[in-house]
């Protein structure tokens, strides 16, 4: 009887039947795994299975194939830390929700999963100042899952110039970083740099815009490097609630 244990994110919970629910969590060296947990009159562990939760988890099955059962215990309620706010909360199902997408199925990606686990480490911390600097963490956590599935942007020099400095834009052909002089007619069709990735600070620096930039590289390389070679080659669409993600951070 096959049987594992492991750390695991827990990225989502299903109802199946009248008893139970369909786990689906991110683990350190099983890789995104389903499992049952029986889930009947416990109302302490619907607390414990919330996404983003991070658990020790151990799953048995009668053969390899099929989808078996899971128990849990919980490691750290990152959800209950950020309960009060939204956009933190919002950015969690983000993160849960890009990986369901992304990742197959039982095949390890312990780098995605060290990643994750630091960034909901950062937003479980309390932000007593509410500048959400950690926002940048998440940008830099896209970035991360971007080079672990096989793309990786290179921004510590001009692809054209070889300048390290001065850097402002990032090629959408290359994923590689440009700076204003290299660029030259080009900058038009080119994407911007942000400040906190290397880019300029300029006279019009504004966070949330910075951030905004970081996310109009990582969604353009999702959309035209990932999203169209991955689950048989079939076009995926970038999860609704990512999008959520980026509709409050173009109100702040």
């Amino acid at each position: 009887m096959p049987e594992w244990k492991d750390k695991g994110i827990v990225l989502s919970a299903k109802k199946y039947g009248e008893k139970g629910l369909i786990l689906n969590i991110l683990t350190e060296k099983q890789g995104r795994h389903l499992g049952w947990f029986n889930n009947y009159k416990n109302k302490k562990t619907s607390f414990d299975i919330q996404p983003g939760n991070v658990v020790d988890v151990t799953w048995k099955s009668r053969l390899s194939d099929q989808i078996g059962n899971y128990k849990i215990e919980l490691l750290s309620s990152v959800s209950g830390k950020i309960f009060d706010d939204r956009l933190k909360l919002q950015a969690l199902s983000s993160t849960c929700s890009l990986i369901d997408v992304l990742l197959p199925e039982r095949e390890s990606y312990s780098e995605i999963f060290r990643a994750t686990i630091a960034f909901v480490d950062l937003i479980s911390l309390i932000d007593e100042n509410e500048n959400h600097a950690w926002v940048e963490g998440y940008v830099r956590w896209e970035i991360g899952v971007l080079s672990s599935i096989g793309y990786s942007l290179d921004l510590s020099k001009c692809a054209v110039t070889g300048e390290k400095n001065n850097l402002c834009y990032v090629s959408p052909k290359t994923g590689k970083a440009v700076t204003f002089e290299g660029a030259g007619e080009y900058a038009p069709k080119l994407l911007h740099l942000p400040f906190f990735l290397g880019g300029i600070k300029n006279k019009n620096y504004y966070f949330y815009s910075d951030i905004l930039n970081g996310l109009k590289i990582t969604t353009y390389f999702f959309k035209n490097k990932l999203f169209t070679t991955i689950n048989n080659n079939k076009i995926v669409k970038l999860p609704d609630s990512r999008n959520r993600l980026i509709e409050m951070i173009e109100k702040l």
